[in-house]
């Protein structure tokens, strides 16, 4: 079994020789020349209490345009939150709520 290894490694080569074969321009070279991605914000996993109504318009929303409810909330929080942070729409406070306005 050995020497059929042996004999198949002969003939196939290493990767790393097929390696060599196939690259067209040394790494470093690519590297310049390639523009470095721009990196994303790192998610992470936070948990808040939603009322199944909501969750299952989400899932709605995500279904009939082909996005994840992950997307979904992304966009959406985004979004509210540029509107909350612009003034164009103001939350309601503790106090308003307790007087029963908006």
């Amino acid at each position: 079994m050995a020497k059929k290894l042996q004999n198949l490694e002969n003939k196939l080569g290493s990767w790393t020789d097929q390696a060599t074969l196939t690259r067209t321009q040394p790494a470093a070279a690519i590297a310049a020349t390639t523009p470095s991605p721009t990196p994303s914000p790192t998610s992470d996993r936070t948990a808040y209490t939603v009322a199944r109504s909501l969750l299952d318009r989400i899932a709605a929303v995500g279904a009939q345009h082909n996005m994840s409810q992950n997307e979904v909330v992304g966009h959406l929080l985004t979004w509210a939150l540029d509107q909350v942070e612009s003034g164009a729409y103001q939350l309601p406070t503790q106090a308003t709520h307790e007087a029963g306005g908006q």
